[in-house]
């Protein structure tokens, strides 16, 4: 009788997580479909003369505001630290040093680092920098990404290193560290 109950139990058990796993491939679209909008409207914008207010106009759009909203910054951040793990850019015909990269990693591997500048040095952003993935095992956050560039003899010859460092400097000034710094 106890063996009869333990396959009803993992009968069921089976079915939930079977339906947890259709679940969670059903909304893999959605959030594909949000990257891919971001990450585009980021390459569109990142290297205009204003990509801070065309950046931003975007991302308020997706939260149902505007730019003269008071608390624009606020909610722009708070989008970027909720969504950081879904805005994924991926094989969307702009190179990255990685096939898929975070949006903020994929702005530095494009080049296109002047929003990214501004919401480091702009205190009324509170974006988190201390997000991360996990790669090769380790937690790798956009600092470790930047000196992950500027280390690299190969990569480093194809990017502006002053201003990266320059840029590592203002995320470590705004609190970013390293993967392996954090707890």
């Amino acid at each position: 009788m106890k063996i009869l109950h333990y396959i009803v139990i993992l009968f069921f058990v089976g079915i939930n997580a079977v339906n947890a796993q259709d679940s969670i491939n059903e909304n893999t679209p959605i959030y594909d479909e949000l990257a891919w909008k971001i990450c585009s409207h980021g390459y569109s914008t990142w290297g205009n003369t204003t990509p801070t207010d065309e950046f931003d106009r975007a991302i308020l759009r997706e939260v149902g505001s505007d730019l003269n909203d008071p608390d624009r910054k606020k909610k722009v951040s708070d989008y970027l630290n909720k969504h950081s793990d879904i805005l994924i850019c991926g094989d969307d015909g702009v190179e990255g040093i990685r096939k898929r990269e975070q949006l903020l990693k994929r702005s530095v591997s494009c080049g296109l680092y002047g929003y990214l500048q501004h919401l480091a040095m702009d205190n009324q952003y509170s974006v988190d920098f201390n997000k991360y993935e996990i790669i090769n095992g380790e937690k790798e956050t956009l600092l470790d990404f930047i000196y992950l560039i500027i280390n690299d003899v190969d990569l480093a010859e194809d990017y502006d290193i002053l201003e990266l460092e320059a840029l590592a400097d203002a995320i470590e000034e705004k609190g970013g560290k390293r993967g392996k710094d954090l707890e």
